[in-house]
């Protein structure tokens, strides 16, 4: 036979939970889903008891990855249920004692107490309220209670993912012919309708294990008998479960259809045990429903994960256009179609752009056409859905007119306005091509109520904000308006430019902003300061520092340089310098009025050698070899440690650090300060190096560091080697594998 619908992953229909039911194993572990990267909210629609059917592009059920609850989904209503029957004489923490975690011989311990023929209790329930008294219904209890603890043998899993499979089926065979005649007495002899549909649970689901055949004929007998409440559809998961075992599919898929419209715990369960196999199958299957409500649950099931989603649309609004299980497949649709239009970067924000998407034709035709039918439950998420494709797909008049229609029946629940207010702001930002004075009016007050967090926003907002400021920036870049551009999204090339900071920072500091230009100053990430502190930081490294400690001064930085910026090592080591004590915390203007007082100090010719020495030693260190890099790290480009790029980004120039231990050699007098400065020239050489040959290359960045020198002879590494006679010269031979290696050839 013709073989329609795809198959999802293995089923597996042995799972269980304490005194419950599970029909399937699946595993666990996915990454969570949010929708951050969608536009269109199913919350804002569709009933909350749908949501792990909602779209998601990397788990199987949205929010939760896989459904792992199948031997804890109903403790707590069981817990509830036992304390009803039994009332205010069994505390709850009792019960949950008892029902949770008694093992089989305490709890067949209780029921002897309780039955006269045991002494004492088990030293855990000795202080039980419960047993204080051992009227019937306790009696009951916990009989009944005894005997679902010994199905657990066989029917709980205690396992978490579906790998663990394996060594569960390996478990000894179990005789449950004694336990079933036991359970079928209790069943029998019970009048309390309560305890009688408990028994038919547990006797169920013992023959759903254990003889399939009677679990099908028991369950045929008895369910017309039993209110249709959570119980007796974990008890059909069982009989469709027994009937998947026979091979009777049709009635299978049939009843899982009745459990996942039925119970909302089960969704799950039921929506991964349904597996329609054939069309004749699947014809079977809706020919067994009693109304269209029925084959339109059918329809939904099939659309979530198997098959044509459009087709299950379109015949469950055949069936019944007002039918609610509509909605969750057009939110599906929805989220699924504008997946193609998002694209992914690593360095960026995840962005769509509009284009004509012709894979979907049929789909858009059936959406355009119910929602101009108007005759849904919910017109206006049908209009929505509609509006935002026509925008998805360059046409953004249809999706103003759509919007429009929407507008005409306004949703009194809040998301649903929420979501026709984001979607008409991005529509109007879409239908126009530059970002004029017109525009500006048109979506401040939108836009304010976007960017406000006090706003409470209900809607998915997170790939919506991001492409309306990155709209936005494009177009004020288009008009040389880079203030408002950099505000709506903070690029790097905006700061190689002086004039640029300088515009910023007086826009900033405008006392008189209109309320667009307020709005548009809001967006923007970083302060004056921020400012003033990135301008102070190139300053320094244009040895400008008179102009630089202002800046500071004014940025107020109070950020504490981890290690002594004018240590000066053989080896680099920042550890070692951020571990080592430090009578001097320097922060980021202490060590510029430093730096300050010893340039003047060599200027005045005063104690050239040391302080050319401790320049040299600060300017190194503040550049990425030393250990003082943090005094880089600032709000405009970010940390130091967490740009992808900052082989390329960080400041790495020897130029000044060379420059004064050149100086110091100038006016160094003895043989040891001249061997340490020809030694740290070696280094400087040595970084120059790696800049220019190493860290620029590509194929370096991106991990192949085969093929790289050890080292090279530097002209420092020369001129070392005559001073020989010095401490300085042993210490960096003990040291410096580099220079011991040079040395030996």
């Amino acid at each position: 036979m013709k073989k329609i619908f795809s198959k999802k992953l293995a089923i597996t229909l042995i799972s269980s939970l304490t005194v419950g039911t599970g029909i399937v194993l699946a595993c666990a572990g996915d990454w969570e889903e949010d929708g951050s990267a969608s536009n269109f909210t199913p919350d804002a629609f569709v009933d909350s008891s749908y949501r792990p059917f909602f779209y998601s592009n990397m788990n199987f059920y949205y929010g939760i990855g896989h459904d792992t609850q199948h031997d804890t989904r109903f403790n707590e209503s069981n817990v509830n249920d036992w304390g009803t029957y039994l009332g205010s004489a069994a505390p709850r923490t009792e019960l949950e004692q008892l029902l949770r975690t008694a093992t089989e011989g305490a709890i067949d311990s209780a029921a002897g107490y309780t039955a006269g023929k045991v002494k004492s209790l088990p030293s855990s329930m000795q202080s039980f309220q419960l047993f204080k008294r051992a009227d019937k219904k306790t009696i009951d209890f916990l009989t009944y209670l005894s005997l679902a603890k010994k199905s657990e043998v066989f029917a709980v899993n205690n396992l978490d993912y579906e790998w663990d499979y394996d060594s569960k089926k390996k478990n000894p065979y179990y005789n449950a012919k004694p336990l079933n005649t036991k359970l079928l007495q209790e069943f029998t002899k019970a009048t309390d309708p309560f305890l009688k549909q408990r028994y038919w649970f547990q006797l169920e689901r013992s023959y759903f294990f254990n003889d399939s055949a009677k679990a099908i004929l028991f369950f045929e007998t008895n369910e017309k008998a039993f209110p249709k409440n959570e119980l007796y559809y974990r008890t059909m998961a069982y009989a469709a479960g027994a009937y998947y075992k026979s091979k009777n599919y049709s009635k299978a898929n049939y009843y899982y259809s009745k459990v996942y419209d039925g119970s909302n715990a089960l969704k799950t369960v039921a929506h991964y045990s349904f597996h329609p196999q054939e069309e004749n199958d699947w014809k079977a299957t809706l020919a067994l429903c009693a109304n269209n409500d029925e084959k339109a649950t059918l329809w939904q099931m099939l659309g979530i994960f198997y098959g044509d989603q459009k087709r299950a649309m379109q015949e469950i609004y055949t069936l019944n256009p007002a039918s609610e299980k509509l909605n969750l497949l057009l939110a599906r649709a929805v989220n699924n179609v504008e997946e193609s239009f998002i694209s992914y970067s690593y360095n960026s924000a995840t962005s769509f752009a509009a284009r004509n998407d012709t894979a979907h034709t049929e789909l858009y035709a059936l959406i355009n056409r119910i929602a101009q039918a108007g005759n849904t439950s919910q017109p206006a998420m049908w209009n929505m859905a509609s509006g935002y494709l026509y925008m998805l797909n360059g046409n953004t008049q249809k999706a103003a007119a759509a919007y429009a229609q929407t507008e005409k029946k306004p949703s009194k629940e809040k998301a649903a306005r929420e979501q026709l207010r984001l979607l008409k702001l991005m529509n109007t930002i879409a239908g126009t091509t530059k970002a004029d004075s017109k525009l500006e009016k048109a979506i401040s007050p939108d836009l304010e109520w976007l960017t406000n967090d006090k706003s409470k926003i209900e809607v998915r907002t997170g790939a919506a904000t991001n492409w309306i400021k990155q709209i936005l920036c494009n177009r004020y870049k288009q008009q040389q308006e880079l203030v408002k551009a950099a505000c709506f999204n903070n690029y790097k090339e905006f700061y190689e430019e002086e004039k640029n900071i300088e515009a910023m920072k007086s826009f900033l500091s405008k006392p008189d902003k209109t309320p667009y230009e307020a709005l548009t100053a809001k967006q923007y990430p970083l302060t004056v300061n921020d400012l003033l502190e990135y301008q102070a930081i190139k300053l320094t490294y244009k040895e400008n520092l008179t102009e630089a400690i202002g800046k500071m001064e004014t940025a107020a930085s109070k950020d504490v340089l981890p290690g002594n910026p004018f240590t000066g090592r053989l080896q680099d080591c920042h550890d070692c310098d951020h571990e080592a004590p430090q009578k001097i915390k320097y922060t980021k203007l202490a060590l510029l009025k430093k730096m300050k007082e010893m340039t003047d100090k060599v200027n005045a010719g005063t104690d050239v050698y040391t302080n050319a020495m401790l320049l040299a030693n600060a300017y190194y260190n503040i550049t990425w070899y030393g250990n003082a890099r943090a005094f880089y790290d600032c709000k405009v480009d970010g940390p130091f440690y967490y740009s992808v790029n900052f082989y390329e980004n960080a400041p790495s120039s020897m130029e000044l650090a060379s420059k004064y231990y050149t100086l110091g050699l100038q006016s160094a007098k003895t043989d040891e300060q001249k061997a340490k400065c020809h030694f740290m020239l070696a280094k400087c050489e040595r970084n120059k190096y790696y800049d220019e040959k190493i860290f620029s290359n590509k194929d370096y960045r991106d991990g192949d560091h085969g093929n790289q020198p050890d080292f090279l002879a530097w002209n420092g590494f020369v001129s070392l080697k005559q001073y020989a006679n010095t401490q300085f010269y042993k210490e960096a031979i003990k040291e410096c594998g580099y220079f011991r290696t040079y040395t030996r050839k």
